[in-house]
């Protein structure tokens, strides 16, 4: 983008100015740079410039003649140089805005570089004005623009000046590193190897990790950490392992028992590793070889390895199986589903099977036992670990004999058939018609099937079912309030028509978030689309500001679109996962 950047330059230094338009410029074509101050304050670094990009312009006199200027020198670029697309300003002021108003109205993206404190004043008077919050970014260069600066910028906002002094002060020497809070979550801080034990608790504190109370020594050593003479290190390999090394050391292991020495693969996190073995490998020489090629971690239990790699420890040592040990362990694994499906390739067929309102698509295999269908439902996260596999066959119209899943016969289907409810009935009849729909009611967002034309009665029927409305009077008031029209004793949805109120709902909600919105790139329909977005944002503000976009009609929901593009959907909220 062409971009033109004004410096107020009685209250940004030129280390400041020269930062930011060294970062803007490797993504930006910057064609002008304003320097504006008065003469008398202007800093000799501002001399002897390129004449090309720089410019250095007096403002003469008067206590706000600098932002005086810079807003007309900002309207005169905007009237001049009608290939520019992005507005640039380093200052600490806020004086400028009615030219930022002027520059937003002609469709011109700004950025906005100052110390970080005026950025909330900065918000509420843009929100003011009704300068639209996406048109404007905001960017502290108290957090810098080296890699350092970016590395410590989360966690610089929660720091007091000291703390960030110290980090600022050892900056090649500061590596983030993974602790573990109190609540057993695992999150970063930035460290340095040796800092004393009293910065390292003010900046736990400051993070609000370790609490008032906590005893800062037992949370270093539940974080393999030491304090050794007030300073905090990390505990070495010997120190967190047993010396395997008193015992004998991996090369002198294999080399001794090089006669022995064989390749056998070992399996972990899903991926598979080749190592060099020898029978009656001690298990502290198995875990070192396993941590020399980077297979585990220092504190991962080599004997896990051995288990799922299909090895023997008896007595400290890892044997290779023997015939009736290995013919053993797969008879153990008879039960694992993916060797079920693999020994049953031929026979596998794709069915349909009900829980709550969701109907899911799985592998089946008629006669497969119970068990191998809740293992197959649990890991497909269909049911949680102690739900009913049996209660989802029966839904799904299965039959389950003697400790085994079948698909029902012809007359048991017909039998079953004329089990079904009349809603049951007509969804089954009109399966290629039926589409998911968002409604509201009291004050929640819900999923509901429907099929165009629907007769009254079986919508009625599933309102009640659903404790969503139950008498003619509430039926009514559910139809007109979600754009549903009764006609002829049918159900029709109106497509022109919005399903929810408050058209000005997204507008206000965006304003009231000004500060945490992002733009969010989702696709759907085979389109990309860039929206506002804030992390949290209710299902029914989304779904608006879906419609409102036109990417959704009024029928499609929103929580499926959110799905479809890897955010997460919890009560009623929709949060992003990082991708975006």
């Amino acid at each position: 983008m062409n971009a033109h950047v004004f410096v107020d330059a009685e209250n940004v230094s030129p280390d400041v100015t020269f930062r930011v338009v060294e970062f803007f410029g490797r993504e930006h074509a910057i064609t002008k740079v304003d320097i504006v101050a008065k003469e008398d304050t202007l800093s000799f670094k501002y001399r002897g410039l390129d004449p090309k990009i720089f410019r250095v312009q007096n403002c003469f006199y008067g206590k706000n003649s600098a932002d005086t200027w810079i807003c007309i020198e900002i309207v005169r670029a905007i009237i001049d140089e009608p290939e520019l697309e992005l507005i640039i300003i380093i200052s600490s002021d806020k004086d400028f805005l009615p030219a930022i108003k002027f520059a937003a109205d002609f469709d011109k993206k700004i950025f906005i570089v100052s110390n970080g404190i005026t950025h909330k004043n900065l918000t509420a008077h843009m929100k003011t004005l009704g300068i639209h919050p996406t048109a404007v970014e905001l960017k502290d260069f108290r957090c810098g623009f080296d890699e350092l600066s970016q590395k410590l910028s989360p966690f610089l906002p929660l720091m007091t000046y000291d703390t960030q002094k110290f980090f600022f002060a050892h900056g090649d020497e500061v590596r983030l590193i993974l602790i573990r809070r109190n609540n057993g979550k695992i999150c970063e801080v930035p460290f340095v190897e040796g800092m004393s034990v009293e910065i390292f608790r003010r900046e736990l504190r400051e993070l609000r990790i370790l609490g008032t109370k906590r005893p800062i020594y037992d949370f270093c050593r539940q974080n393999f950490l030491k304090v050794v003479d007030e300073n905090v290190y990390f505990l070495s390999e010997e120190e967190i392992l047993p010396p395997v090394t008193q015992i004998e050391s991996v090369d002198k292991f294999l080399a001794r028992r090089a006669a022995d020495v064989r390749k056998i693969f070992v399996k972990h996190a899903e991926k598979i590793f080749e190592i060099p073995f020898a029978d009656e490998m001690p298990l502290e020489i198995f875990g070192k070889l396993l941590r020399e090629r980077k297979i585990i971690g220092k504190t991962f239990p080599p004997l896990k390895i051995a288990e799922k790699s299909m090895l023997v420890v008896r007595n400290g040592k890892v044997f290779l199986p023997t015939e009736d040990e290995l013919e053993k362990m797969c008879d153990a694994q008879e039960d694992n589903v993916d060797k079920f499906f693999m020994d049953n390739a031929e026979d596998i067929r794709k069915i349909f099977v009900k829980q709550g309102q969701k109907v899911f698509e799985i592998p089946f295999v008629d006669g497969m036992s119970l068990e191998l269908f809740g293992k197959l439902l649990r890991g497909q996260k269909i049911i949680s670990a102690t739900g009913n596999p049996a209660k989802i066959a029966e839904k799904s119209l299965l039959n389950v004999r003697r400790g085994k899943v079948f698909l029902p016969t012809e007359d048991e289907l017909e039998k079953n058939y004329e089990e079904l409810s009349a809603e049951e009935k007509f969804f089954a009849e009109h399966a290629e018609d039926v589409k998911k729909i968002f409604v509201r009611h009291a004050g929640k967002t819900l999923e509901l099937p429907f099929v165009d034309g629907m007769p009254l009665e079986i919508f009625a029927d599933m309102l009640s079912r659903r404790k969503i409305a139950g008498r003619p009077a509430s039926l009514k008031k559910f139809a007109a309030k979600n754009s549903f029209v009764l006609r002829d004793k049918k159900v029709f949805l109106q497509p022109e028509k919005l399903t929810l109120e408050n058209s000005s709902a997204v507008d206000d909600y965006l304003n009231e978030h000004a500060l945490t919105i992002r733009t969010a790139q989702i696709c759907h329909g085979g389109q990309k689309f860039s929206i506002p977005f804030v992390e949290g944002m209710p299902a029914e503000i989304f779904g608006k500001l879906l419609r409102e976009r036109k990417i959704i009609a009024g029928s499609e929901s929103p929580v499926t679109v959110a799905k479809e593009n890897s955010f997460v959907v919890r009560g009623e909220k929709i949060f992003s996962t990082g991708r975006n």
